[in-house]
């Protein structure tokens, strides 16, 4: 027997004992009203004794039922169950069988086949259990209903007789029945525990798939973090330099560099998106957008690629306005037209605006690239998946563009869909809601200045090359730059220091067992204001991103460029230091921050 089969016997087992106090209870009561019709009829005193040995019967099964039905689970597999119900319905069924041979003799043909109808009855209920659990109709309907059939068969009276064949004929379709009944109830029931297992093991299989999913997060993170600090230096000395160097061939040199480091960047920034997603801390914010502007900058940033490859970038020219998240939906278009240029070699990308059904537009990118098989047109949209780059070229990206633009749609509930054809071209289609030309807010503005001469700087930072690289980025603008390499450390600069802090720059993860959050809350504190302060993080793990967003502090992510660097830092000069009662990192009293065990305040000294 199978483990498939054993569970299968154990849960018809089940079934039977559920149903037995009713069976149980229905023969016993049929037996009462037999015996208050018969009473005038019959030899009262065997007709007692009839009625106490089904009444025993009775009890003795129902005692049976009761504590199989108390019984643990581990006890309820014991194979003797199964014996105490048949014996159980046995007896019954030979009791009840046993009526014709006390009985007979007492009875005229109207009362016998009244009796006959009575049993035929009893075998068409019993049919219904023996589909649960076949013995059970066996042991129960042959004993009742062979002695009687037979003492018609040879009564002598021609209707007698018949009755008699008629209730083995009714025997034998009800087993038949019974039969087909139990093996149909048993494929279901076994369809049930298969179906049970797929799904068990489907459980088990998603379990490890988000386990696998969870270590690859942590791994990303890991390694993202450890990655971007030597990049984050890089790009600090490459803006120190760039903006110290004269020479046009050495300029050269550098610009070469830091497009190879822009490119670097640019693969953790897809990971980053992702982590960001999956953090779900991505706010959609939408508004009314022109949808000129929009494709006036994408045509900036993209005409130069195009023109390297000697394909033609077409942007026609569209009044609509579209109501979304023009940071979100900017992202969506600018991973599109990233992948169509890339796999176009020659042709045509064009980049168009429409009507579309129901009040909304539909924004539409065309290729003449090479196309997408059918096959794989599903595919195309899951992470890390690429087409025709086995060697894993990183200048063709991730494989992230496509599954970025997915979730980023489903994030703004903007309807996309992709028509592709190999070796014709590829064409995406986004439908958004039309927008108000009325309620147009312009995104064009002038980019924050740094205007940074005689202020003063707090970097803290565990990577000396980091905190080198901003050093000289900012020297190079004027700034006093103070820096640490933990949370004590700054307190102890600061205290040295003839200048305070007017922002602070910490990176987030620090020694001491303290992070940049905690380093934030431990200078406010000593300094007793709100200093601006902006948290700078190689992390991509969604736990952490979320971490940070609820401190409401500025996050920035490494590798982080010069230019974005002064232009974070020239937005929070000119917001000013906030007052002592603004929110503290984490949302707590900042009183309650402590190095070392030494109170932040203890360490910085008299006040300069």
């Amino acid at each position: 027997m199978t483990n498939l089969d054993r569970q299968i016997y154990r849960e018809q087992i089940r079934l039977i004992y559920h149903q037995g106090p009713v069976l149980v209870l229905g023969a016993t009561l049929c037996a009462v009203l037999v015996t208050l019709f018969l009473w005038q009829h019959v030899p009262q005193a065997t007709l007692l004794f009839w009625l106490c040995a089904v009444s025993i019967t009775s009890f003795l099964r129902l005692l049976v039922i009761r504590a199989y039905l108390r019984a643990s689970e581990r006890a309820r597999s014991r194979p003797q169950w199964a014996w105490f119900f048949w014996l159980g319905t046995l007896s019954a069924g030979g009791i009840w069988g046993i009526w014709p041979l006390v009985f007979y003799e007492h009875y005229s043909t109207e009362y016998l086949l009244l009796i006959s109808t009575v049993f035929a009855g009893m075998v068409a209920v019993s049919s219904a259990s023996g589909s649960i659990y076949l013995p059970s109709f066996l042991s129960f309907s042959i004993p009742l209903v062979t002695p009687l059939a037979l003492t018609h068969l040879y009564s002598g009276s021609d209707s007698l007789a018949l009755t008699g064949l008629l209730l083995i004929v009714f025997l034998v379709v009800n087993l038949f029945l019974a039969a087909r009944g139990n093996r149909q109830f048993r494929e279901l029931i076994g369809s049930r525990f298969e179906n049970q297992a797929l799904l068990d093991r489907l459980e088990t299989e998603k379990t490890i798939a988000q386990q696998a999913v969870i270590a690859k997060s942590r791994f990303l993170a890991a390694a993202s973090h450890d990655l971007r600090q030597p990049l984050h230096a890089l790009g600090l000395f490459l803006g120190a330099l760039r903006r110290g160097e004269t020479d046009p061939g050495r300029r050269e040199i550098i610009e070469d560099m830091s497009q190879s480091a822009d490119a670097l960047n640019g693969l953790f920034n897809s990971l980053l998106d992702v982590s960001r997603l999956d953090a779900e801390i991505i706010e959609f914010d939408p508004c009314h957008i022109r949808v000129y502007e929009l494709f006036d900058r994408l045509r900036a940033q993209f005409v130069q690629q195009a023109a390297e490859k000697e394909i033609e970038l077409i942007v026609l020219e569209s009044e609509c306005v579209v109501r979304t998240d023009a940071i979100l939906f900017e992202r969506v278009l600018r991973n599109l037209l990233a992948n169509a240029i890339q796999y176009t070699e020659e042709g045509r990308v064009t980049l168009g605006c429409g009507p579309g059904p129901s009040g909304t537009r539909v924004v539409t990118l065309a290729d003449t690239g090479v196309g997408i098989p059918a096959t794989a047109q599903a595919d195309v949209f899951s992470e890390y998946y690429q087409l025709n780059n086995p060697e894993r070229d990183r200048g063709k990206g991730l494989g992230l563009g496509l599954a970025i633009v997915r979730r980023l749609c489903e994030l703004m509930d903007l309807p996309l869909a992709m028509e592709s054809a190999e070796g014709y071209g590829t064409t995406f289609r986004i439908e958004v809601p039309e927008g108000d030309p009325a309620r147009v807010t312009s995104r064009r503005t002038a980019p924050a200045a740094l205007d940074s001469r005689g202020r003063c700087v707090l970097v803290i930072d565990d990577e000396p090359q980091v905190l080198h690289g901003v050093r000289h980025m900012l020297g190079g603008h004027g700034c006093q730059v103070l820096l640490a390499e933990s949370a004590r450390d700054a307190l102890r600069v600061i205290a040295l220091a003839e200048c305070t802090p007017d922002v602070i720059i910490s990176d987030y993860r620090l020694r001491d067992g303290l992070d940049g959050i905690d380093a934030i809350g431990a200078v406010r504190e000593s300094l007793g204001c709100n200093v601006p302060a902006v948290v700078v993080t190689g992390d991509t793990s969604p736990e952490r991103l979320k971490e940070v967003a609820r401190t409401g502090l500025e996050l920035l992510h490494k590798p982080l460029g010069s230019d974005e660097l002064c232009r974070v830092l020239g937005r929070l000069l000119s917001d000013g230091p906030r007052g002592d009662d603004a929110a503290a990192p984490r949302g707590s009293d900042t009183s309650s921050v402590v190095l070392d065990g030494v109170p932040a305040a203890a360490l910085t000294g008299p006040s300069s």
